[in-house]
């Protein structure tokens, strides 16, 4: 068996007998890999005599691959549904497959586009592909889109032509600029990208000056004007696309735990705070150390208003301070492997999640800050003022005001690795959910105010996990309150120095309870 012919389907009918009946007489086998069209392409196909296997779309590589591997002939050619060989290249390519010592065993084909009933010369449309090859030389990469032929062999150029038959009208490429944008953006959210807005409208811009001057598209007239237009179109989507994605995705395996105790009117701003955030934590749990019924119906108007949201209410008997307990049974609950940990006197800013995601590494837990807001103005907000960076910037019922920018080069610069107790906060911290499993959590032992956050940091810092401080990024605002009672500080701080002193590395009495 001399040639065999592979193509892809979905959704032909229009395209698929054109496409077959221009190679009988040179193929010996014509294979289709239809991915469940619901038109007649199979029916027209299988009329045609091609062999037709139907399977579900895998993307492009993939789809590709599922063709070559049914290729019994000694060369394949490979054509998109939509490309019908020339009869000067039918006589090319039989000459080739016929000859005792071709000139190469794999070959790019000159392709001639034809996109709203005009062939198009310019704009960078008439380029070469490689479409034939002998069986074995060319393997195509999984990528579901913009797949790569890969070979080791000397390439040659075809001349003849293929003609392709891009887009007949205006609906037909909005409706292929859908689904490729889609699959481009799903290939692209592997690689964790995430385009900036410059970079989207830069992208869009070039692509379209490019196509349109720099290539000579205005040459191919009207129709040149609208591939260079929708192109660029079609750039900006993909990257939109994949923003969203980005954005969508990043906080599927992370888990928020918000500590609370009686203050409704604060975890309901700071609830709020969270669900206008530009990355959502796939899961939120409220850590309540005992309130009352107000917060518990707070937490389950919030669950009933954001179904798409999943809100967890984790609640202990309210037998005193016990910040670490309350948070030990909330961490034990989350599923993300990753976590944050805030008050629930805090608002955040709205990166604040993307913020802490984004700056996560192995090896480091994240030490966050927060602005200081004054009582009168915390009450102001608490009845429903809002915040406002420049006004707030200036005004004197803020504290700690840098720590109302954000600036991701002076995040960059000014960021510090280390293992200082210093300025260790419980409010504002995330970490790896194994590192929390591995020195167990918080040590309850610690009751009341005080130092149960840096006993944790210590713990982590002696099996090797230094902290990383963030500055102008992560930004929160704490709500006025009264100082918590600090009656067993003094005891705290002997547990504390008994750790320290010790080298301590786990926690007597932690996470590992509520397994």
């Amino acid at each position: 068996m001399k040639l065999s012919v592979g193509i892809i389907t979905f959704n032909e009918e229009n395209r698929i007998g054109k496409t077959i009946d221009a190679i009988k007489g040179i193929a010996d086998e014509i294979i289709v890999v239809d991915s469940e069209s619901r038109d007649r392409t199979v029916e027209i196909a299988k009329f045609k005599g091609a062999k037709v296997f139907v399977e579900k779309w895998k993307g492009y590589g993939p789809q590709k691959n599922s063709v070559l591997e049914k290729c019994c002939g000694e060369w394949i050619l490979l054509l998109d549904a939509d490309e019908v060989v020339s009869s000067e290249l039918k006589e090319k390519i039989k000459m080739i497959i016929n000859s005792s010592n071709p000139s190469s065993e794999v070959y790019k084909i000159k392709l001639r586009n034809i996109a709203f009933g005009r062939k198009i010369k310019f704009g960078g449309w008439d380029d070469y592909v490689i479409r034939l090859w002998k069986n074995g030389k060319v393997k195509i990469s999984n990528r579901e889109v913009h797949e790569k032929y890969q070979t080791k062999e000397k390439i040659e150029k075809i001349n003849e032509l293929i003609i392709h038959y891009t887009y007949d009208s205006i609906e037909e490429f909005l409706e292929k600029l859908n689904r490729y944008t889609s699959q481009s953006a799903k290939e692209y959210i592997k690689n964790k990208k995430n385009p900036s807005f410059i970079k989207i409208y830069s992208k869009m811009l070039f692509r379209f000056v490019k196509m349109y001057i720099l290539q000579l598209g205005f040459l191919d007239g009207y129709e040149g004007y609208l591939l260079a237009k929708y192109s660029s179109i079609y750039t900006m989507t993909k990257y939109t696309k994949l923003r969203e994605a980005y954005y969508n995705t990043l906080g599927k395996d992370t888990s928020l735990v918000i500590t609370t105790y009686n203050w409704p009117d604060a975890l309901k701003l700071c609830l709020e705070s969270v669900l206008a955030q530009t990355v959502l934590p796939h899961e939120i749990i409220v850590a309540d150390d005992g309130s009352r019924e107000e917060t518990a119906n707070l937490v389950r108007d919030f669950q009933i208003s954001n179904p798409f949201v999943k809100i967890i209410h984790s609640w202990q008997e309210d037998k005193g301070f016990r910040a670490g307990m309350s948070r030990n049974r909330a961490i034990a609950k989350a599923t993300g492997n990753y976590v944050i940990i805030i008050d629930g006197d805090l608002i955040l800013e709205r990166h604040f999640v993307q913020d802490h995601i984004e700056k996560k590494e192995n090896g480091f837990f994240i030490q966050g800050s927060r602005v200081i807001i004054s009582k009168d103005k915390s009450q102001k907000i608490i009845n429903g003022e809002k915040l406002n960076l420049w006004k707030n910037l200036f005004d004197k019922n803020f504290k700690n005001k840098l720590n109302m920018i954000r600036n991701s080069i002076l995040s960059k610069i000014l960021t510090k690795k280390d293992k200082n107790l210093k300025g260790i906060r419980s409010c504002n911290m995330s970490f790896f959910k194994k590192d929390l499993e591995l020195v167990n959590g918080f040590e309850e032992k610690i009751e009341g105010w005080g130092r149960e956050d840096s006993e944790l940091a210590l713990r982590l810092f002696n099996n090797g996990i230094k902290k990383k401080k963030l500055k102008f990024s992560a930004l929160t605002y704490h709500i006025f309150h009264k100082e918590n009672d600090r009656s067993h500080l003094k005891e705290n701080d002997k547990l504390l120095s008994d750790a320290i002193k010790n080298k301590k590395m786990v926690a007597e009495k932690g996470l590992n309870q509520y397994d």
